[in-house]
């Protein structure tokens, strides 16, 4: 690394100080290429990627390390995949052991050309780039710190625990209930298969009277997947996943998207943007569905913002502020829905109005399925 002395390296993409940190995961003591969490030794402070911006001044010895926060209790970590990093044992050199790290979409080597070095001793990691050891810079016992290079001692060393489907395990925490089932839209920089009782759903089509929810394809869900994930539980420690070094694109059509950061004080975050996106929730009559964001305006700006790393469904201009969910076997029989004598209309599958029809009318339509009073509807 020394050809960086004296350079000023801009990062397009910020993580460089973090994996640096995560890179104190020591081969020495046997470890593979893995998916781990980072804590501070003296404070029990994790590290989380909040954001991908920053920039490192080798000349004036300083960094901007805003977009890395530290915080306590491990149980926060399970479930936020900004605590989550991939290390990668690269080879080694006359200097030792270099890594890439990554992260939430980035990593060292992305942003900086270089590998990274660490120290091992006592049980645990020092890292450091040209000179500078990172560390927890605040005192105390506080529940949040911040990245630093201004403290010695604990302060500047590190813990590393590999994550597995056990202790150190990442589970997901579902935001939406309905009728008995639990779901979460999710998007992150890792692959996964899911555990028992859980399913994974895309959307491969959209119209003004549905959203078509398919299963996923595969056993292996690809890193920057955007999908949502059926829970077994409202339990975490019941939704755990595997998680796997799987990078690649999804084979089958999808229309969901996917967001990683929502930081407000580095204002690196995606508006919600009622033309062109909904997002999982439960519709005004109860129903599941694609929804206008309910989510509270930034006190600021006024502006709904879209959560870090879950998914949203991308639609075109004009569509409702609600769309209905349907699963494969979703569809009700006609005589289910028609109850009383009143006309009804009548939206093919792909949205397009067949007309409004009476109950009599309705039951001689050609074979096939249609949405009628916001249910689909199979004629036979």
């Amino acid at each position: 690394m020394g050809q960086a002395t004296g350079k000023f390296l801009v990062m397009r993409r910020f993580l460089f100080l973090f994996f640096i940190a995560a890179s104190s995961l020591s081969f020495a003591q046997g470890l593979e290429s893995g998916y781990y969490r980072v804590s501070n030794l003296k404070t029990g402070r994790y590290v989380y990627v909040k954001d991908n911006k920053g920039s490192i001044d080798i000349a004036s010895r300083s960094a901007e390390m805003g977009a890395l926060e530290l915080w306590k209790d491990h149980s926060r970590t399970i479930s936020d995949p900004a605590s989550v990093i991939y290390i990668e044992y690269i080879d080694s050199s006359s200097g030792g052991a270099f890594y890439d790290l990554k992260a939430q979409g980035t990593g060292v080597h992305d942003i900086t050309d270089y590998y990274v070095y660490a120290e091992y001793s006592k049980g645990s990691y020092q890292v450091y780039a040209e000179g500078l050891y990172l560390c927890d810079s605040n005192y105390g016992t506080g529940e949040s710190g911040q990245m630093g290079t201004n403290r010695s001692g604990d302060y500047r060393r590190w813990l590393v625990s590999k994550i597995d489907t056990v202790n150190e395990f990442f589970g997901i925490k579902p935001s939406v209930s309905y009728n008995g089932r639990y779901f979460h839209p999710f998007y992150a920089d890792f692959g996964f298969s899911v555990g028992e009782g859980m399913k994974v759903w895309v959307v491969n089509s959209v119209n003004a009277s549905a959203v078509e929810l398919v299963p996923f394809e595969g056993n292996i869900v690809p890193a920057m997947t955007p999908v949502v994930i059926e829970c077994s539980s409202e339990n975490v420690d019941q939704n755990k996943l595997d998680i796997v070094r799987l990078d690649g694109t999804v084979s089958q059509s999808n229309l969901l998207k996917g967001v990683l950061f929502n930081n407000a004080t580095r204002n690196n975050r995606v508006a919600f943007d009622g033309n062109r996106m909904r997002v999982l929730g439960i519709m005004p009559d109860g129903n599941l569905g694609y929804v206008y964001s309910t989510d509270t305006p930034d006190e600021k700006d006024g502006k709904r913002y879209l959560a870090a790393n879950q998914s949203y469904l991308a639609v075109s201009a004009g569509l409702p502020d609600n769309i209905r969910v349907f699963f494969p076997g979703d569809e009700n029989d006609v005589e289910d829905i028609l109850i009383d004598n009143t006309t009804k209309a009548v939206y093919t599958i792909w949205g397009t109005k067949v007309g409004d029809y009476t109950p009599l009318q309705i039951k001689e339509l050609p074979e096939g399925i249609y949405i009628i009073d916001n249910k689909k509807v199979i004629i036979r």
